[in-house]
């Protein structure tokens, strides 16, 4: 029986521990600052960090408890990343919780000019999480924190929710903090990430930076947007935009598309090619009214279609080969498909991607046009 009284005696202790452990956990959460959102910038040789953190002391009541911004902001600035974060929690005098961080916005002076260093910070900092979205302001990112998104509940989530929103309508992407780091430590790849604006009432994606190692080297914008949303398999749906002989102008929605890639090396150049699968369907028909849209038509509007997306993917590989980022992972699929190859051209990327062209079949199935249709 001895032993049995031990055991138990040991259980009612751990158990003890337990139970004082977690009232303690409840106890100090009143001594901590939710962050929602931290941007960081590079000002007169310190960094800043602006937080945005969930303002714990604003009662509300009644209708108004789900409306209305419930968070506040504050900055701190030092010399490097951890060193700010800490000044802002002297400020604010408590310590700064991140398990709840939705989004890191680098300014656009730190992102073309110190975005490395903050690596160290992203991978080893206890206060770094891995499935936090990461972008780039336009301008400060002080300004992208500080947005009251239409004075909704927790900005920080609206401008998280607007980077997925994009990525689904292929106006911009979604890049993670863990996926930055790999980009980054990957020989057979690039960094990019989106790029966001502040407005008067809220943030708005505006394009998608493409990095050479750890340099900033072009913004892509609009159309070559779109075509690297596509040519990276990322894009769900869309509008594409185009003129038909008859027609007009036409706009099309895309409702699914399928995209495969493979690099290979022939004839002394690296070729990348991209099997594309769209469906689409017409949102809109210039001079729909006036002409009755047959079978006939509708096979060479989708073709018509074809070389639209055809187009949207040429201008994107130019943009990011001309500017020597492999941010579309030519080199992984080179590696993949043709290792023998890799292992040769590895060795000078720039050599690779400028001597890279680019192979497109588009196929586009029309699955519903107008009601003025008499054909389908």
């Amino acid at each position: 029986m001895k032993p049995l009284r031990i055991i138990k005696a040991v259980f009612c202790v751990a158990l003890v521990c337990l139970l004082l452990t977690g009232c303690q956990e409840r106890e100090n959460l009143k001594d901590l600052s939710v962050v929602e959102g931290i941007g960081i910038d590079y000002a007169n040789g310190q960094v800043g960090i602006t937080a945005q953190t969930l303002n714990l002391m604003k009662e509300v009541t009644g209708p108004d408890a789900l409306s209305g911004n419930i968070t506040m902001v504050s900055s701190g600035q030092a010399d490097n990343i951890s060193s700010a974060v800490e000044n802002v929690s002297q400020r604010l005098s408590k310590k700064l919780y991140f398990a709840q961080n939705r989004i890191v916005v680098f300014g656009m002076d730190y992102a073309e000019n110190h975005l490395k260093e903050s690596f160290d910070y992203l991978l080893r900092s206890a206060n770094s999480r891995p499935d936090v979205f990461v972008c780039i302001s336009s301008g400060e990112a002080k300004a992208v924190i500080e947005s009251v998104e239409a004075n909704s509940l927790v900005p920080a989530q609206t401008i998280s929710d607007l980077l997925e929103e994009g990525e689904k309508r292929g106006t911009s992407v979604t890049v993670t903090v863990n996926e930055l780091l790999n980009y980054y430590t990957d020989k057979t790849s690039d960094i990019y990430m989106p790029v966001v604006e502040a407005g008067e009432e809220n943030v708005s994606a505006t394009g998608i930076a493409v990095f050479d190692g750890d340099k900033l080297v072009r913004v892509l914008e609009g159309d070559e947007c779109t075509g690297f949303m596509i040519l990276s398999g990322k894009i769900k749906e869309g509008i594409i935009v185009f003129n038909v002989d008859g027609f007009g102008q036409v706009t099309a929605e895309i409702t699914k598309t399928k995209t495969k890639t493979k690099a290979y090396y022939e004839n002394g150049r690296v070729v990348l090619r991209a099997d594309i699968k769209a469906d689409i369907i017409l949102d809109e028909v210039e001079n729909g009214l006036q002409n009755s849209i047959s079978k006939e038509e509708a096979h060479r509007i989708a073709r018509t279609a074809e070389k639209k997306i055809q187009q949207l993917c040429e201008v994107a590989f130019k943009a990011c080969t001309e500017s020597s980022s492999d941010c579309l992972r030519i080199g992984e699929m080179l590696a993949k498909y043709d290792p023998s190859a890799y292992k040769i051209l590895s060795e000078n990327k720039n050599a690779y991607l400028s001597s890279c062209t680019l192979e497109i079949n588009a196929s586009c199935d029309l699955k519903k046009i107008s009601d003025n249709s008499n054909g389908s």
